[in-house]
């Protein structure tokens, strides 16, 4: 046999080991279904609207980081020149102002969270009905969470695409 007899048995060979894995491999996809909800123009919809629904405690937050920063600041530079009443009164002030700092800043995380979970779960029909046409159209062996892949090829990751088709469902 000459060498491209060889080659040719060896490529066939390696073919008919690899073909199986090829043809599984060709079915399966991968999603990051939660990013791709956030991707689509409903969520930057929301995104904008949520931040003018909290824009006025949210210039209220920053005020009250600089307030208090202020006050702790003047506390550290003239703390010698103080009485001990004043330096009492001002660290009931920051005491004060920090509890209510944090106050508002849970209150500000929930609502976000809050916004976030109402959408998802608004969003969730318009998901499944996506990925059953892209299952139709695609007759896929598994879609994974993409998530929970350490590894996977550009070419398999379907998050951008079910970003598109949730943008023409809404």
């Amino acid at each position: 046999m000459n060498r491209i007899e060889k080659t040719v048995i060896a490529m066939t060979f390696i073919a008919t080991l690899l073909g199986p894995q090829l043809a599984i491999a060709q079915g399966i996809f991968v999603l990051k279904a939660e990013q791709a909800i956030f991707a689509t123009q409903k969520a930057l919809a929301l995104g904008q609207q949520v931040s003018a629904q909290l824009k006025p405690q949210v210039v209220r937050f920053d005020s009250m980081g600089k307030e208090l920063q202020a006050l702790q600041q003047r506390l550290e530079i003239d703390k010698d020149l103080m009485s001990d009443d004043e330096v009492l009164q001002i660290k009931t002030q920051i005491q004060n102002l920090n509890a209510e700092y944090q106050q508002l800043q849970q209150y500000l995380s929930n609502a976000k969270l809050q916004a976030e979970q109402n959408f998802l779960t608004s969003m969730r029909p318009a998901l499944d009905k996506v990925l059953g046409q892209f299952i139709k159209d695609n007759n896929p062996s598994v879609i994974i969470n993409g998530n929970s892949v350490i590894y996977n090829a550009t070419s398999v990751d379907i998050t951008s695409k079910v970003v598109e088709l949730l943008n023409l469902e809404s």
